[in-house]
């Protein structure tokens, strides 16, 4: 394989500025991995705390459930305590009726 050398000749001042600026590069690729790793970061939270709101959600949700499935029975419960009170009432209006037939046809006679 060929090594290939070069060299470059530069004044002092201009020596100090490319220093410089490789220094300022390299504390840019510093700061850039800070910052990648603060989203990385930042990105974590974001996702448990949409976690964290997701679930509650999902709880609430439950919850509601759950209500809803104890009105359902409860309104089931009543439909046939009402179905049992409207036959009693059938029935009682029914004995009314044949007793007042009866009375009146005791009054006509």
């Amino acid at each position: 394989m060929f090594c290939l050398e070069i060299e470059i000749r530069v004044a002092n001042d201009e020596f100090q500025k490319i220093r410089k600026e490789k220094k300022e590069i390299k504390r840019r690729f510093y700061e850039l991995g800070k910052l990648e790793k603060t989203l990385q970061i930042l990105e974590i939270k974001y996702l448990l705390e949409k976690r964290r709101r997701l679930e509650e959600k999902l709880r609430d949700m439950e919850e509601h459930y759950q209500m809803l499935l104890e009105f359902s029975k409860k309104a089931e419960k009543d439909k046939e305590k009402m179905k049992e009170f409207r036959l009693k009432l059938s029935i009682e209006n029914r004995e009314l009726r044949r007793e007042m037939k009866k009375n009146e046809n005791l009054g006509k006679t």
